[in-house]
């Protein structure tokens, strides 16, 4: 069960299985929990503390102080899995990222965390191999951008889309105004984002997965698509975007 608390209630969620779609669903249910809650998870996933949330979002320390233990509570295996990656950084001089690339600690290789001893050059570094743990995976963009540019480059669509920029998690492309094209691009490129042959992100249950928008006159008014390359169920969400806009 997971609770939601806004400016008047708690709102109790049955949860059975964690997916995309689910968060999702927050996302499109509770915008404004979501705006509130995602700068203090990420805060607190790059070793953020109470005082970052009390200085960033604006929360007092009482409150900064209930969101960091009920964060900790909530990601105990995650914050354990920090913990012990850090530790062989001391062991081994380096931390292993996604797609084996390697951050060198030369510090952290002469040093023992949690002690009162432990040089702040020391718990600096671990925090930069706890940042690169998630960050690197922003790479998968990269991987996912590759690939789809690759069956571009083998389709008749060659000279009909463009990959224009990369940004973490995202990738904008131009592409004409044709519904083949636009069907071709939304399979293939979700299809791409949607990859997990890494075995550490493999889960029976939590998949990565993507969805593509196209934006009608500006970045503020998104027409999101369904996973399809169905043309006519894609050109009626499309038209409907597109009236809703006009």
């Amino acid at each position: 069960m997971l609770k939601l608390t806004d400016t008047s209630q708690v709102i109790e969620i049955p949860i059975t299985k964690y997916n995309v779609m689910q968060i999702d669903y927050f996302k499109r249910t509770y915008p404004k929990d979501r705006n509130i809650s995602k700068p203090v998870t990420f805060a607190l996933q790059y070793f953020g503390s109470e005082r970052t949330l009390v200085t960033n979002s604006g929360f007092s320390l009482e409150e900064a102080t209930s969101i960091v233990q009920n964060y900790k509570k909530l990601y105990a295996e995650s914050e354990v899995y920090k913990k012990i990656r850090q530790t062989q950084c001391c062991v081994d001089g380096f931390a292993t990222v996604a797609f084996g690339l390697r951050i060198r600690t030369p510090v952290l290789a002469k040093s023992i965390l949690g002690n009162s001893k432990t040089l702040r050059e020391a718990e600096a570094e671990a925090r930069s191999v706890g940042n690169a743990m998630f960050q690197s995976y922003g790479l998968l963009n990269n991987r996912a951008s590759n690939a789809f540019m690759q069956r571009v480059w083998q389709s008749e669509y060659k000279h009909s889309i463009f990959m224009v920029a990369q940004i973490h998690d995202a990738a904008y492309v131009l592409m004409r105004d044709n519904i083949n094209v636009v069907a071709f691009a939304n399979y293939h490129l979700t299809r791409e984002m949607s990859w997990q042959e890494l075995p550490e992100i493999q889960h029976p249950d939590v998949k990565l997965g993507a969805e593509l928008d196209l934006f009608y006159n500006g970045w503020h008014q998104p027409i999101t698509l369904p996973n399809t390359d169905n043309k006519e169920e894609l050109l009626n969400i499309i038209k409907d975007g597109v009236k809703k806009y006009s």
